[in-house]
C-alpha cells in the first residue's frame, strides 16, 4: 500500500511510498511548488491500493506512443507545407518527382504551375507599325525567348505607348492567352528551354498621337 501526503504550501496531494518516508528523514519535494517538507507530518490516513498505482503507470506508458504519433503527424504536416510552398522549385530541380507532386496536389486542391523566372525571359526584335489599311490600329510584334535550361510559363507583355516626348499615353498588359491565338504553341506546355515565340498583335489606339513604345515581359 502507498500513502498520500499533502504539501503544506500549495495543498497539492500526491502519493508517497513507505521507503520514501524512511529515506532523507522523510523529506519530500512538492512537484507543484517545489516546497520541501516532511511527508510524515502531513500524511493522509487513506491508503492508495497498488493496483491503482499500476493503472496510473500504465496510463503514463501509453502517453509515449501517443506523443510519438503526434510528433510524426507534425513532421508530416511540415513536409506537406514545404511541398506546397516549394512545389514548383522541387519539380524543377528533380523532374522525377513531378508525377508524385502532381498527385499530392490533386489531393491538396492545388496546382503545379511552371517556373516563372522573368529574368531568364528575353524580349527582342520589337516593332510597332501603323496599319495603313485601318485607321487607329497599330501592329506590335516581338520575339519572346526562354533562356532558362527548363520550361517556363509564357509571360505577359507589358506594353507602354508613348508620344514624341516619350511620355506614356497608355499602358496595356497582353496576356499569353491573347498573343498565342493562332500559333502552334500550347499555353499549358509552356515555353521550352532555349525556345522562342514570335508575337504579332493588333492594338486599337484611336486618335492617340503614338510615336514610340516600351515593352517588357513580366509574370
Amino acid at each position: 500500500m502507498s500513502l498520500v501526503t499533502r504539501c503544506p504550501s500549495c495543498y497539492t496531494s500526491f502519493i508517497v511510498k513507505p521507503k520514501q518516508l524512511k529515506s532523507h528523514q522523510g523529506k519530500v519535494r512538492c512537484g507543484q511548488c517545489q516546497q520541501v517538507f516532511v511527508a510524515n507530518d502531513f500524511l493522509n490516513e487513506r491508503a492508495v491500493p497498488e493496483d491503482l498505482l499500476k493503472t496510473e503507470k500504465k496510463g503514463m506508458s501509453l502517453n509515449k506512443p501517443v506523443t510519438l504519433i503526434i510528433l510524426g503527424l507534425l513532421v508530416m504536416l511540415a513536409v506537406l507545407q514545404s511541398l506546397y510552398f516549394f512545389r514548383v522549385e522541387i519539380a524543377r530541380q528533380w523532374p522525377a518527382l513531378k508525377p508524385a507532386i502532381k498527385t499530392t496536389c490533386h489531393y491538396l486542391g492545388c496546382t503545379l504551375p511552371l517556373p516563372q523566372h522573368a529574368e531568364l525571359i528575353a524580349i527582342d526584335d520589337t516593332e510597332l507599325l501603323k496599319d495603313e489599311a485601318h485607321a487607329g490600329i497599330v501592329k506590335f510584334s516581338c520575339v519572346i525567348a526562354n533562356n532558362a535550361a527548363y520550361t517556363q510559363s509564357f509571360p505577359s507583355i507589358e506594353l507602354t505607348l508613348t508620344d514624341e516626348q516619350d511620355k506614356p499615353l497608355t499602358r496595356r498588359k497582353i496576356a499569353p492567352s491573347e498573343y498565342l491565338k493562332g500559333l502552334e504553341k500550347s499555353l499549358d506546355e509552356g515555353l521550352a528551354p532555349n525556345d522562342e515565340v514570335r508575337v504579332t498583335i493588333n492594338l486599337l489606339t484611336a486618335d492617340l498621337p503614338v510615336a514610340g513604345f516600351r515593352a517588357i515581359v513580366a509574370y
